[in-house]
């Protein structure tokens, strides 16, 4: 496997996705593999609270940080690699999939339409930049589970400011992710190769080592 290799983990809210991240990192890690692992640094934004609770207010001014948070966390990772490369990133979703949660609440007008284009004008900017470094993800694994399943793990996480959030927005929000083409092709666009892993009945070992065999080819 090679060890210059940008990995991203992404798939809707409850899906799993960094207790797969973690594992990955840990199996990569246990095969003598340099790894530096992206966290997803949204869980502790201070605006989190404010975006579930009242989106409306929140949407704009949080989706804007989560955006330039992950970009940072990109940015930050592009600069080691100017000196060194010798290593795997992994990420626990990456600012390419920002775009699927602001699109949202602009359909869901919690963002309006003068604002989504202050988002977007500032989103292809640093798309740009990605495209520039030649930084494009060689591996982007899009993790799946129907509807019913994610909703039962979101109630069994059991997280106060997701509980308080209608269902309507996460079926939107796995719509987006699974059913909408525009996205879909939104990653494979800005991505080396998309994968799809389902989770369905899968422990994440098992899932980890679908994941590998895929890197590995």
């Amino acid at each position: 496997m090679k060890n210059n290799l940008r990995i991203v983990i992404s798939g809707t809210v409850g899906i799993g996705k960094s207790t797969v991240t973690e594992a990955l990192v840990k199996r990569l890690g246990e095969e003598g593999n340099k790894v530096n692992y992206i966290k997803e640094e949204t869980v502790d934004s201070i605006y989190l609270d404010y975006y579930y609770k009242s989106p409306q207010d929140w949407a704009f001014v949080a989706q804007l940080d989560f955006l330039l948070g992950r970009f940072k966390q990109w940015l930050t990772d592009e600069r080691t690699r100017d000196s060194q490369n010798d290593y795997i990133t992994v990420y626990d979703r990456h600012f390419i999939d920002d775009y699927v949660f602001a699109e949202l609440h602009t359909i869901k007008q919690n963002i309006s339409q003068f604002n989504s284009l202050t988002y977007q004008a500032v989103y292809k900017e640093l798309l740009e930049k990605l495209s520039k470094k030649d930084a494009r993800p060689d591996f982007f694994i899009l993790l799946t589970a129907p509807l019913e399943t994610i909703i039962d793990r979101l109630k069994g996480r059991g997280r106060g400011e997701e509980l308080d959030v209608d269902m309507d927005y996460w079926q939107d929000l796995y719509s987006n992710y699974y059913n909408r083409p525009m996205f879909r092709n939104h990653f494979k666009s800005n991505v080396k190769n998309f994968v799809e892993v389902s989770t369905e009945n899968k422990q994440p070992e098992q899932i980890v080592s679908e994941i590998m065999e895929i890197l590995g080819k």
